[in-house]
């Protein structure tokens, strides 16, 4: 067990605390903001110790992905149920991130190889952090940054689903 699979560990764990705490009333929304925040730092740390320390693993290149996916699909549908993100974009966004998934675990299977992420899905995730974040505090035109977030993952998707295909 690395360093870097502990963050991811930790970044996984984080996600029901995140769910309960924005699910709880008169929380202070700076609060669930940190640990969003906080989860996402995590998520450019563990690959950077991994990389620079050699310390690569089979669990962290699965792993880390998905924890990143649960926790903003988490944050997206936590907002949307309470209207702070439309609905049409948190299923848009389900969507997108279980074809990928459902991809990768049919990629895994054929060709044993673990697809690095984009730079596009890097940018989308960026997106989606910082708006997710500034609608968590309140600032409701942030909602154009998570929409263009989800808008640029869909191309990432669209982009790894290329790659599988070998075009």
């Amino acid at each position: 067990m690395t360093i870097a699979n502990i963050l991811t560990l930790l970044r996984l764990a984080a996600v029901p605390l995140f769910v309960y705490l924005f699910s709880l009333e008169g929380i202070d929304p700076r609060w669930i903001a940190l640990i969003f925040v906080l989860t996402g730092i995590t998520d450019v740390l563990d690959g950077r110790l991994a990389r620079s320390r050699n310390e690569v693993t089979r669990f962290g290149t699965l792993v880390d992905p998905l924890a990143d996916k649960l926790m903003v699909l988490a944050a997206v549908f936590s907002l949307a149920a309470r209207g702070g993100v439309p609905r049409w974009v948190a299923l848009l966004l389900a969507a997108k991130e279980l074809a990928l998934i459902a991809g990768a675990g049919f990629f895994l299977v054929s060709k044993s190889k673990v697809t690095p992420a984009s730079n596009v899905g890097k940018l989308a995730t960026v997106l989606l952090y910082i708006g997710i974040t500034g609608i968590i505090i309140g600032v409701s035109e942030m909602l154009y940054v998570v929409i263009l977030g989800v808008a640029v993952s869909l191309l990432a998707g669209l982009g790894y689903l290329l790659q599988a295909l070998g075009k």
